[in-house]
């Protein structure tokens, strides 16, 4: 098998710049201007037994935009000629080819992956690495059905929200989160984290899609029976505990509706000045953030949530709580990533905020639920369809926010005034929105109007 000679952080940086972008969890689909490979580690591998190459990285990058940022990567890397049956259907997670070897994702490679492990975690032992295949902004392997890995693809320097907040919680006996073991970390970076994998465990968004489609489908008695409103009210009552949970544990401080203002047209602002964006799948021309959102109408909006005479307590929130985060086993329901937006800057993932942006989070969930089994059923979709949808939508939404204000104390967190709750709950719906699109443009330019159309409801003059 060759092996790496010293040149090899140079020499990788082109192929990288044509790889990172095929990835969900690289920012942008354009070759980044500038890359610059730091090797943490290099094993040259050993033909004779076997063992692959691995070639663990941290990548600085500036985007078309001049935006600058750090990814992680792991590579393996096989001989092209005697692994080829190996690579087979593996072109997405291919690096390229480099003094013949061919490198590709390391964490699809049972071997590595277990390599991995053993640096993450080297008083672990396990037999058998099972990554996970479903596209996410970090990577994740499971090991043994005992253990899941996650790998921070963006790394910043400082201490991972999502290690963080779930160590706090796990060490004050919170039950909804799952119990970590210590990260590895680079200086102050958090690179990787183990934690208890929850077998049989299912997450929110796919017990919602299993609703909807019996609820799209149904005659009335069946659709009733199968709506996801008691999931809904349970997720509320462990969403507010939750929050008790963050502000016992970070502190409470009084809201400050400016501030969260300012950061809603800081978010706005971010949007205006994205690049257009390919379609993907769809073809045809470029999407550009005009074409899908009135940013003047969107702006006047955030400007009317000034007139809130009580903002309720500003705590440390989740920052990105949706149905993909919340997972039911057999002991409960658990909240996992803790690491908030991963395309908002850090600064403004760990400030404090309203309990309303985790619920807006939720609120915003549920269409995204609800619009993308629209999609599943493909031409199959009328007027009476799409009424069941926004039905569902509605009716789950109440029976979310029924479950979460029953809970003792969290009225406490929140506005006093109704008025002045339905007021900021709109705007960090609107702003989640915001950020949604974003982050579609970014990643999923297929998917750009699910929250556009929000944006355009909300924007609707009230008939």
């Amino acid at each position: 098998m060759p092996r790496p000679d010293e040149n090899f952080a140079d020499e990788v940086a082109p192929l990288l710049a044509e790889f990172m972008p095929r990835q969900r969890w690289f920012t942008g689909d354009e070759t980044p201007t500038r890359v610059d490979v730091s090797v943490i580690e290099l094993r040259p591998g050993d033909p004779e037994e076997g063992v692959p190459l691995l070639a663990w990285l941290l990548v600085d990058v500036t985007t078309t935009d001049g935006a600058d940022a750090t990814y992680q990567v792991v590579l393996g890397g096989r001989s092209a000629t005697d692994e080829a049956n190996f690579m087979h259907g593996k072109g997405r997670v291919t690096v390229g080819e480099l003094h013949g070897l061919v490198l590709y994702d390391a964490l699809v490679d049972p071997a590595l992956a277990l390599a991995v492990l053993g640096a993450v975690a080297p008083d672990e032992k396990a037999r058998v690495a099972r990554p996970l295949l479903v596209e996410q902004s970090n990577t994740s392997v499971v090991y043994d059905e005992r253990l899941i890995l996650k790998l921070f693809r963006r790394v910043h320097d400082e201490p991972n929200p999502d290690v963080e907040v779930t160590r706090v919680l796990g060490e004050r006996g919170f039950p909804h989160v799952v119990p970590q073991l210590p990260p590895l970390r680079r200086d102050r970076a958090d690179l990787a984290v183990v934690r208890q994998y929850m077998l049989g465990a299912t997450d929110a968004w796919d017990l919602a899609h299993t609703a909807l489609r019996v609820v799209l489908t149904a005659p009335g008695p069946e659709r009733s029976v199968a709506d996801f409103t008691a999931e809904a009210t349970a997720l509320g009552d462990v969403t507010a505990r939750l929050h008790l949970a963050m502000a016992d544990a970070f502190g409470v401080e009084a809201g400050d509706v400016d501030d969260w203002v300012a950061g809603f047209l800081a978010q706005l602002a971010r949007l205006a000045e994205h690049p257009p964006a390919h379609p993907g799948a769809s073809g045809g021309p470029r999407i550009s953030p005009s074409d899908v959102v009135d940013v003047a109408g969107v702006a006047a909006l955030y400007h009317d949530v000034g007139s809130v005479s009580d903002a309720g307590a500003a705590i440390r929130v989740h920052g990105d709580l949706h149905l993909g985060q919340l997972l039911l086993a057999d002991t409960g329901w658990y909240v996992i990533d803790f690491e908030g937006e991963p395309a908002r800057p850090v600064e403004e993932r760990l400030k404090p905020s309203s309990p309303l942006r985790d619920v807006a989070g939720m609120v915003r969930s549920f269409q995204y639920a609800a619009r993308t089994a629209l999609v599943e059923r493909r031409r199959d979709v009328d007027e009476q369809v799409l009424a069941l949808a926004d039905a569902w939508e509605a009716r789950v939404a109440e029976a979310f926010w029924d479950g979460y204000t029953r809970v003792e104390g969290i009225e406490a967190l929140l506005p006093a005034g109704e008025a002045d709750q339905r007021k900021l709950l709109r705007a960090f719906e609107l702003d989640k929105a915001v950020y949604e699109v974003v982050y579609e443009l970014g990643h999923r330019p297929d998917w750009v109007d699910v929250p556009a159309s929000a944006i355009r409801r909300a924007l609707a003059p009230v008939a």
